[in-house]
Order: C-alpha cells, then structure tokens, then sequence
C-alpha cells in the first residue's frame, strides 16, 4: 500500500490520517509542527474583542480550539474556511453567516460586499496570508486580526514514505529541518502551501481543490491510482 507523510501537529494527526485510510493509502504520521498559543492575556483580549464584534471569520478549526476550548461561543456570527470549521462552529451553538469552500483569499472575496458598517475580527495564526485580512480591513468599518497562535516548524521522523502531505507553510519548513522535498511527491492544501513549496525550490503535484484532509487524500488517491 502506499504511504503518505501526515505532517500536521501530533493532536490532530490521527484525525488528519483517517480521510487517507478511507482513501486507500496508508497515513504514517510525521509531525512537522508545533502549536504554540499566545500568552493568556492576549487570548482573553481577542476573545473580548471577538464578543463584541458583528462578525468573526475563522480560517481553522484549531482558532475554536485556541480561544474557546471550553466551547462556549460568543453570541456573533461566523465566516468560517470549509465545511470541517462550520461543523465545529455549529457543534459548538454558533451562529453561522458564510461558509466558504475555498480558501481564505476566495472567504475574503465572499464577505466584500457584506461587511460594509460592521465590525470584523479575524483571529489567525501567525505568518498568514495578509491579502485576505487586508481586503476584509478595507472593507469593514472596524477590523481586529490577532494572532492566537503559531505554528513552529519541527524535525520529522527519518520513516520514507510515498507523498509528503502539506496543510501550512510550517510544516513545510519544519520537514526541511531534517528532509529533502527534491525528489517527493508534495500534495498540499492551500495556495500559501503551494508557495511556500515553490520558494523551496520544489513542485507541489498534488493540490486539494477544497481546504480539507478528506479533499487531500481524494487528491492524493488519484493521483497515485489507488482506490479505497
């Protein structure tokens, strides 16, 4: 059976691993990545900020995690990046105003003509794509983008595998700490993966067509010829 790298953070490996079982390929996880939130101040400040804003746009479903792990919302609508996000919102009792099925530059493009007079906040983690916040700041009469979280890059496991499977920028870095991308086949998910594959000199021949693991490991099962 073919292998693929799951590389996210180790508390969300075996979640990320089970769309590529399903898919028929066999998931080896080797983070690349670890969460480092932000200080409590600055999470109870975001939160503060977030309850009193008219809209709260999410990118992951980790940012839920982060600022509200006792899974209380606040009472403000969402815009959130796929479907996986919107189910933990609505899991959650949130209130949902747009799910995007794109990325965050397609999310942004969605909400310009809906944001006019109202007050946004896009809790993000650290190193995001700022042309989406920038167009949701334009936009909107009040904007807040904190960063709740980082992604810092780690070694991987020596284990060879098939396809490396990409879901950050980070993650890309921290699988340089250790391995080559020369000579892989790089599937990824989401335009900032692609360029950060592309800076390092490598070609991502597997791209997600939606921001999720389940639309990854289709990809990857195609491309590889493998079925579940």
């Amino acid at each position: 059976m073919k292998t693929v790298a799951v590389t996210t953070s180790a508390d969300r490996a075996a979640a990320a691993a089970i769309p590529f079982t399903l898919a028929g390929v066999y998931p080896i996880p080797l983070p690349c990545i670890e969460i480092a939130p932000a200080s409590n101040d600055h999470l109870e400040e975001a939160r503060a900020a977030a309850a009193a804003a008219d809209l709260i746009i999410l990118s992951s479903s980790r940012t839920l995690d982060i600022l509200w792990p006792d899974g209380t919302l606040p009472a403000t609508d969402f815009a959130v990046v796929g479907r996986v996000t919107a189910r933990q919102v609505e899991a959650r009792g949130g209130a949902l105003a747009l799910v995007g099925s794109g990325g965050s530059d397609l999310l942004a493009d969605d909400l310009a003509g809906r944001i006019a007079g109202k007050s946004v906040i896009w809790p993000h983690a650290r190193g995001a794509d700022p042309r989406p916040l920038n167009r949701i700041r334009a936009g909107s009469t009040s904007f807040a983008a904190p960063v709740v979280y980082e992604s810092v890059p780690k070694k991987p496991a020596a284990t060879p595998v098939d396809v490396v499977a990409f879901a950050s920028p980070s993650a890309v870095a921290g699988w340089q700490l250790s391995r080559s991308l020369q000579g892989e086949i790089i599937a990824v998910i989401g335009e900032t993966t692609r360029a950060a594959v592309d800076e390092a000199g490598a070609v991502a021949s597997v791209i997600a067509t939606e921001p999720t693991y389940q639309s990854l490991a289709n990809s990857v099962a195609e491309h590889l010829g493998v079925s579940a």
